[in-house]
């Protein structure tokens, strides 16, 4: 569970892309957008500045992945490519744009099939606060345990997924 906007949230989703790949036939990653947005979520009273525009970026990634399954990856790949900082909105609408269509995009954006879906990872980042007692960002689900930020290395997010999965 990721904001696009969240740093710790990027900087784990860079070493996701370092460790897939080494397992590809036996681990798959599903990513669930949850935006630290007050506009959208009403865990908050009021959106941090670093994370305004949260929602807009969530809803974007969801209607791109509405529209254009095999899309998605190359849209998230593009998207995350400069770890260090979101990209901004505009392009990365006209990205979105470029890949599904203006039409299909916009439509999606306003679907209820896309608005059910956000509400539903806000809805589990609720009850993970209610659960687990943190709101810690990005949150990685491994098993029955939620892990909150990212680990120190990805190496480290290999040896333990390792550990959990009896990987080689």
């Amino acid at each position: 569970m990721f904001d696009y906007t969240c740093h710790l949230c990027r900087k784990l989703h860079g070493f996701v892309r370092q460790v897939m790949p080494n397992h590809k036939d036996t681990l798959a990653c599903f990513l669930v957008p949850m935006p630290l947005d007050a506009e959208c979520n009403k865990q908050f009273k009021s959106t941090s500045p670093s994370h305004v525009n949260a929602c807009e970026y969530a809803k974007i990634c969801l209607a791109v992945q509405q529209v254009a399954p095999e899309k998605y990856d190359a849209f998230d790949q593009w998207l995350f490519s400069e770890h260090e900082t979101a990209k901004p909105l505009e392009l990365v609408r006209n990205h979105a744009e470029k890949l599904v269509g203006k039409e299909a995009l916009g439509q999606a954006l306003v679907s209820a099939t896309l608005q059910t879906q956000l509400q539903r990872n806000i809805e589990i980042y609720e009850l993970n606060f209610k659960n687990w007692n943190s709101s810690n960002m990005p949150q990685t689900f491994i098993k029955n345990q939620v892990i909150f930020g990212p680990p120190p290395t990805a190496k480290i997010l290999e040896d333990h997924l390792k550990k959990e999965f009896d990987l080689k």
